[in-house]
């Protein structure tokens, strides 16, 4: 019996090297996607270049390397979200904006979930060979 499952996994081994060389061209661009994604020199939010002493540790933004200007905004952000009334009303901080931050704290969310998902750790292992 081990060897009809051996075989299994070999053929399903073949299946996904096939499919890999036979979309090589869309895997590299979900690669650049990731990789410039998770680029520490420019800033996740805009993308403009950030200087390493521009990043500072602050607890959410930690997950994130935004430059100053997009980590006051996401400050402001995170005030509006917990409800704190403290901070000065800006006129652009609307519905609009709070989704707008909503969406790429869920887009961030889904690229790190994508980026330790099994399925992209066995494709970048199958591709090395």
């Amino acid at each position: 019996m081990k060897k009809i499952l051996n075989i299994t996994d070999r053929l399903e081994d073949r299946k996904r090297t096939e499919q890999i060389e036979t979309y090589r061209s869309k895997f590299e661009s979900v690669q650049r996607l990731l990789q410039c994604s998770g680029c520490h020199f420019k800033c996740s939010m805009c993308g403009h270049h950030v200087e390493r002493s521009e990043t500072t540790a602050r607890p959410m933004a930690n997950d994130f390397n935004l430059c100053g200007n997009c980590l006051a905004e996401f400050e402001d952000f995170l005030s509006v979200s917990n409800n704190d009334n403290e901070k000065e009303e800006i006129f652009w901080h609307t519905e609009e904006w709070v989704e707008l931050w909503s969406s790429w704290m869920t887009f961030q969310r889904a690229l790190n979930a994508f980026k330790t998902s099994i399925n992209l750790k066995q494709l970048n292992h199958r591709s090395c060979d």
